[in-house]
């Protein structure tokens, strides 16, 4: 279920929320479509991702909360952790350095 603005093709585009059958709501700004600029995914199972978008992925800045107290923050390309960014685990570990496809990678 979509609420917000559309563009003249009816496509989703501007600010809206989406709010899926399996509790996932999604608040924030759309670009033909997709899920594009700035918004916040709150997800059904506890994770919420507060940040920037492109085409439906999370791409460039954002946090990431996971259900079970885990939080990235930093930088996202293609839905994937790239780039530097900052991870404090839960149990009191932190890995601070770059990312490549979700892995961390070089200085850290």
């Amino acid at each position: 279920e979509y609420e917000g603005e559309r563009n003249a093709a009816g496509e989703r585009e501007g600010r809206g929320v989406m709010r899926r059958a399996n509790g996932d709501v999604y608040d924030g700004e759309w670009k033909a479509g997709k899920r594009g600029g700035r918004g916040i995914m709150r997800y059904a199972n506890g994770n919420v991702y507060d940040g920037e978008w492109k085409t439906g992925l999370v791409e460039g800045r954002g946090v990431y909360r996971y259900a079970n107290g885990n939080v990235y923050d930093g930088e996202w390309k293609a839905g994937k952790k790239e780039g530097r960014g900052v991870y404090p685990f839960a149990e009191g570990d932190v890995y601070e350095g770059e990312w490549k496809a979700d892995k961390e990678e070089g200085r850290g």
